[in-house]
């Protein structure tokens, strides 16, 4: 593959190191990298391309998010920049098109691969377009808090549903089938079904505002009480469900299937089973993916620069298939015992608290959040210095098996296994590093533990604290696969190896520091919206007008404050907190 002659620009923000990761790559095949889209305008336009970051289109490649685009590009202003690229006729893509063109080892764009700008008119075959404005598309991706008014006025549309199809005709190819009878299941069922799927499709390929998009769509279905007759039907009644998505409901309500949704699962898989791996983000799953890396064996060879660099991602390999099995509440509670017996030795008036999934109800948990506090303490060197200590004498103990963020102290008693992982993952280049710490003091601390066996066994006498939010089994996840087990040091004997996270807060910002680790992150981000829009900032620190601290300490005075009614933790789950403020 030849690319001389060609000139490409990466946008919004071409300084990433996924776009500079991407530029070598053009660089090796002979295109010319511009700087600024200026320099794009001097070159003869049919030999340009603009590269787009795949966040910045939906699924019907319309450019999204456009004042955060303008905002990252530096443009003067995002329509004048629209007008000269079609004046121009400049083709522009998503940056995801190079993996397809080093993949295929030939550059090819078809028309399905070409971002469009101009508004459409929604409907339901895949050839018309969309009549809405930019802000109706933007609104299903940017916060949680909806402008009931954009469905007024100029951006009010139509939604023109398909007629009932009774005899579907065999589903294409790439089509997904989402029930095998369709009798057998409501309308809001067969929808939820598809969302999830388009969620966690989004979520693996690191494309943060789409995943959330179909994950509230997908929270506004579960609690809807009634059965939806159309995606008209769902974009009127519910919350969080856009023109757009409406027009994929109907679709689905039409045919029971969502054509395209099969098409990238052989992608998904791949990158599902490096972004499993703690310590590996979107970013490095997509480059090993593009340089056909299919196990954590051959990226050890072929990339061991990235495990030196962050040497955490040997300890997610090795505990790769524990640190994906959920835990009960009764497993998440022993584990703070254990936490709160070694740190009474310590400093008996520091206090530890369960905070995450398991405050808001969940029956199982991923993962173990602990919030450490000290009454009348707002030295948070001083808490770190505490956890420190502690972490010291639980891996003393046995209960920590690894470190996955040290201080000097923390290196000095856990730099021999770090050494040995690479020895197992045969990568010497681990000597080129001079320390593994990553500061003085740390005020979070991560790692992998174990309780005793003996506990294990005494937790399954014991009657199942089910918790108030049943969590359903997933589908099965992915596991270690047989080329990589050599590093594997996940449980033989059910007892798992678990992931455990300290906090800590100060005395004064105990309640602002409660509401940000109880989550959810939706929640999070909707009251903080809420917050803003009232003329408040609320953080982890506090509640604030105008700089000026009102409360941080008392949790339920910051909702008084806010003019909303106390939201329980076990209700701060999907979205249901919405009906509960007022």
């Amino acid at each position: 593959m030849s690319l001389k002659g060609k000139t490409f620009i990466f946008l919004p923000n071409p300084n990433t190191s996924y776009n500079r990761f991407f530029e070598n790559i053009l660089k090796k095949k002979g295109a010319t990298i511009a700087s600024t889209f200026g320099n794009c305008l001097q070159s003869d336009a049919k030999e340009v391309v603009i590269l787009i970051d795949d966040s910045f289109v939906d699924p019907e490649m319309h450019l999204i998010q456009k004042d955060i685009f303008q905002r990252e590009a530096g443009l003067n202003g995002i329509d004048d920049f629209l007008n000269k690229i079609e004046e121009s006729n400049i083709q522009c893509l998503k940056t995801s098109c190079i993996t397809k063109w080093a993949q295929n080892d030939k550059f090819t764009i078809e028309k399905g691969d070409l971002i469009r700008f101009r508004p459409s008119i929604i409907a339901i075959s895949d050839d018309t377009d969309d009549e809405k404005s930019s802000t109706d598309k933007e609104s299903e991706v940017s916060t949680d808090v909806e402008n009931e008014e954009n469905d007024s006025g100029k951006n009010k549309y139509v939604l023109q549903a398909s007629k009932f199809i009774k005899n579907p005709s065999p589903e294409g190819e790439g089509a997904t089938s989402l029930v095998t009878n369709k009798r057998k299941y409501k309308n809001n069922e067969l929808v939820i079904a598809a969302l999830k799927r388009l969620t966690k499709k989004y979520e693996i390929k690191g494309e943060k505002f789409r995943a959330r998009s179909y994950r509230l769509a997908k929270q506004s279905l579960e609690n809807c009480d009634f059965n939806i007759s159309s995606g008209e039907e769902a974009h009127i009644k519910l919350r969080n469900i856009g023109p757009s998505i409406a027009r994929k409901i109907q679709v689905i309500l039409d045919t029971g299937v969502l054509p395209g949704l099969n098409d990238s699962m052989g992608l998904e898989d791949k990158l599902k089973y490096f972004k499993n791996c703690y310590g590996i983000g979107p970013e490095i799953a997509k480059r090993w993916n593009l340089l056909n890396f299919e196990s954590f064996c051959v990226a050890a060879k072929k990339d061991p620069e990235e495990f030196v660099s962050d040497w955490t991602i040997l300890f997610g390999w090795s505990y790769y298939d524990d640190w994906l099995c959920k835990m009960s509440r009764n497993e998440c509670f022993a584990h703070l015992e254990k936490v709160q017996n070694a740190l009474s030795e310590i400093d008996p008036e520091c206090q530890v608290e369960l905070q995450g999934s398991y405050n808001r109800g969940y029956s199982k948990c991923g993962d173990i959040d602990l919030l450490f506090f000290k009454p009348f303490c707002n030295d948070t060197t001083e808490l770190a210095k505490i956890m420190e200590t502690l972490c010291i004498k639980l891996y003393k103990d046995g209960y920590i098996h690894c470190f996955l963020q040290l201080t000097p102290k923390l290196e000095n008693i856990f730099v021999k296994k770090i050494v040995e992982r690479f020895h197992a993952a045969k990568i010497v280049r681990y000597r080129e590093r001079k320390r593994w710490y990553s500061s003085e003091i740390i005020k979070k601390f991560f790692m992998g533990v174990k309780l005793p066996l003996k506990k294990l066994e005494e937790l399954k006498e014991m009657e199942n604290d089910e918790g108030t939010l049943l969590i359903e089994e997933e589908e099965e996840e992915t596991k270690l696969k047989p080329i990589d087990q050599y590093m594997s040091l996940n449980s033989k004997d059910g007892n798992y190896c678990r992931r455990l996270d300290f906090f800590c807060c100060k005395w004064d910002e105990l309640g602002a520091g409660r509401i940000h680790y109880t989550g959810s992150k939706e929640y999070n981000r909707w009251i903080r919206i809420l917050a803003a829009q009232k003329g408040f900032k609320l953080t982890q620190h506090g509640l604030f007008r105008n700089n000026t601290l009102l409360e941080s300490f008392n949790e339920r005075k910051i909702f008084e404050l806010l003019n909303l009614k106390y939201v329980e933790p076990k209700h701060r789950n999907n979205i249901e907190w919405e009906k509960r403020t007022g």
